[in-house]
């Protein structure tokens, strides 16, 4: 039955969003989870097999280092500001054992000589060494057979992370990070913060989390109904701003797939799928997610504690399914709204449903694909095998396409690795705050695993598209039963267009774009594939030279605040890297990538500080090209294909309707 576990809340009025919290720093108040932060990316840095084969592993003779300086192995290399927010790890042969003790991982930062942090692997994830301590760390048994760290670690001026003694290790690892257009209030961490609210928040778990949160008064409203096959009744129909913060509904566990929520938000349905996927639990039933967004309680209710903003009205709908059991059934439910204005950021909050009874081999299988700006915050899954009782279904790479790149970032190094497990969670089912793996079921002749996993400080924004896919086994290979939600805040316009391009391999280009060069340059072609499955061939011409630089112009239009610019290069040559000046001016850094003899064509984005951007008409490039860091390597080489100026437009060419709820005046709204 429902609990009383809903109450007003009147702690104060909200302290809002301060402007000095960074935009990882969400558990401060969980409605910034619903804010589409800019001029800042969510990438990930992993040991994934750059050819596309099945050993996504750094191993003996198969280093996925960047390069080795002074004895250690640079597995991540990042300039300029931003932080380190996930750190996962697993190693063993078959099944998870523990990390070696004799390895060392050092983090360096804002270009320090000494480290920060160097501690063997151990250390970081077993809850031995402040601050790295649970709930914030976990190891192979209490996240099964994954090693995970949610431990921020934020720099101002640049991290870089080595191994010492992994040379003949089997590891593999995953580093999710931030990157901004410059560090602004951000402190460079010394391993002495509080974050005594990011522990408390985590612990929490079967509890309201609202009420550790500064989130000021809040109304309870609660009902009790009954419904018909085929009955539809709204728990909730209300104009004006505000937000949702929790949903509890109280019903049957056998009717849960039968009942459908719907959420409307501003005149959009942004959720429409059965309870039992919404609250990510899947067949579970009784006893199985119980997680600091989602799940079902202790005592069989099932809760979302999402933020849910909206800014002219918003309804909350339940529906029985027509093809179901002809008896009634009896429907508890509570809603939580805080009457008040969400910030001019927030998105609407949405769910997507994704089924798919036999995917294709082939063919990454569809995740989320969304056009406009957002930000993903969260995925349930349920995945099964095909006529085989094999569990390599769990082998698959999660690949992330932003803002229209051909290349993949996030690209991970397998399923159970994106939900923080390993080694098919061979330390059994589990659930815990942010992620975990429900249940493993074993129909006659097949397999079915369940996971989810909640982006608190690591959710993906996305200024003009997302496109998320799961590989198919190994290599692509395997056709699987899949049920996914994956769970996101958008808003329907983009927030940046692309508005100019510069084709270094077109004379016509060069010479429109005043590109010019110190040095020598030669253009040479090339024919070969970006990462991902199936591989996307493409044949191009560009520039390649050694150390200098290059100088070119790009428009922006009238009325620009926000500028990105994506390089395409040939990520067959090791080492590149260069800074990035606008009016002779150094305002970014491309970093050092990882070399890919296999599949060469490579996109980075890099955000430009306001600093750097005109509010209209041409902006003058420098792109100074930089030695290669890894000693090892003969003469730099340095390439550019392409470079696209991304921009956003003044706000008011738009209608106000997201504000107002009105949306037809938005040019990308299709109702």
């Amino acid at each position: 039955m429902l609990s009383a576990v809903l109450f007003v809340l009147a702690v104060g009025a909200s302290v809002g969003v301060r402007a000095e919290d960074p935009p990882w720093q969400t558990w401060t108040d969980l409605h910034r989870l619903a804010e589409l932060p800019t001029a800042n990316r969510v990438l990930l840095r992993d040991s994934h097999c750059l050819s596309g084969c099945r050993f996504d592993r750094h191993s003996e003779g198969d280093w996925r280092y960047l390069r080795i300086e002074d004895g250690e192995g640079v597995i991540f290399d990042e300039p300029g500001a931003g932080a380190i927010v996930r750190i996962w790890m697993t190693t063993g042969d078959g099944v998870s054992q523990p990390l070696p003790d004799d390895v060392t991982m050092r983090v360096y930062l804002d270009g320090a000589e000494e480290p920060t942090v160097s501690l063997p692997l151990p250390a970081f994830f077993d809850g031995s060494t402040q601050p790295f301590m649970p709930p914030l760390v976990g190891d192979r048994h209490s996240s099964s057979g994954g090693n995970i760290s949610y431990v921020p670690i934020p720099y101002r001026e640049g991290c870089k992370i080595t191994l010492v003694g992994a040379d003949d290790q089997r590891l593999w690892y995953q580093f999710t990070y931030h990157r901004l257009t410059g560090p602004g209030s951000v402190s460079t961490f010394t391993g002495k913060e509080d974050l005594s609210q990011l522990a408390a928040l985590l612990s929490a778990v079967g509890s309201d989390p609202w009420a550790l949160q500064p989130t000021g008064a809040s109304q309870t409203s609660s009902g009790d109904l009954t419904l018909e096959p085929g009955q539809s009744a709204v728990l909730s129909a209300t104009t004006g701003p505000g937000s949702f913060t929790a949903l509890r509904v109280d019903t049957d566990p056998a009717v849960w797939p039968e009942i459908e929520l719907t959420l409307t938000f501003d005149g959009r349905i942004t959720t429409s799928m059965p309870l039992s996927d919404f609250f990510a639990v899947g067949r579970g039933g009784l006893g199985s997610t119980r997680s600091l967004l989602a799940g079902v309680d202790g005592e069989g209710t099932l809760y979302s504690y999402f933020p849910m903003p909206f800014f002219g009205s918003a309804e909350v709908r339940l529906t029985r399914y027509e093809a179901t059991t002809a008896e009634s059934v009896p429907v508890a439910w509570q809603l939580r709204h805080r009457r008040h204005q969400p910030s001019s950021e927030s998105g609407h909050f949405g769910a997507s449903l994704g089924v798919d009874d036999e995917t294709t081999a082939g063919l990454d299988i569809p995740l989320l694909h969304l056009d406009g700006r957002g930000r993903w915050v969260g995925l349930f899954a349920d995945m099964g095998s095909v006529n085989t009782p094999s569990r390599q279904y769990l082998e698959g790479d999660e690949r992330v396409y932003l803002d229209g790149s051909r290349h993949p970032d996030p690209h991970g190094t397998g399923t159970e690795d994106l939900f923080n497990g390993g080694f098919y969670f061979d330390q059994g089912s589990f659930s815990s705050p942010l992620h975990g793996s429900p249940y493993h079921l074993q129909p006659a002749g097949e397999d079915i695993t369940a996971a989810y996993r909640w982006l608190l400080t690591d959710g993906v924004p996305f200024e003009a598209g997302i496109r998320a896919g799961l590989e198919g086994g190994p290599t692509s290979n395997l056709r699987l039963r899949v049920r996914t939600v994956t769970y996101h805040y958008t808003r329907p316009e983009p927030g940046l267009w692309l508005w100019d391009v510069l084709d270094l391999g077109d004379a016509a280009s060069r010479s429109r774009h005043g590109w010019s060069v110190v040095g020598d340059w030669t253009l040479q072609a090339l024919d070969s594939q970006f990462e991902g499955e199936p591989p996307e061939a493409m044949q191009g011409t560009g520039v390649y030279r050694p150390a200098g630089t290059s100088r070119f112009h790009l428009t922006a239009p009238e009325g620009t605040t926000r500028v990105r610019i994506r390089r395409r290069l040939d990520a067959g040559i090791g080492g590149q890297r260069a800074d990035l000046l606008a009016d002779d001016v150094q305002v970014a850094s491309f970093p050092v990538v990882a070399e890919n003899p296999y599949r060469r064509w490579r996109e980075q984005d890099l955000d430009l500080p306001a600093s750097a951007v005109a509010r209209s008409g041409r902006l003058d490039f420098a792109v100074v090209a930089l030695p290669n860091p890894d000693i090892s390597s003969p003469s730099p080489i340095f390439s550019e294909f392409r470079y696209e100026l991304w921009a956003d437009v003044d706000p008011s060419l738009f209608a106000n309707g997201f504000e107002t709820g009105d949306l037809s005046g938005w040019s990308a709204w299709t109702p």
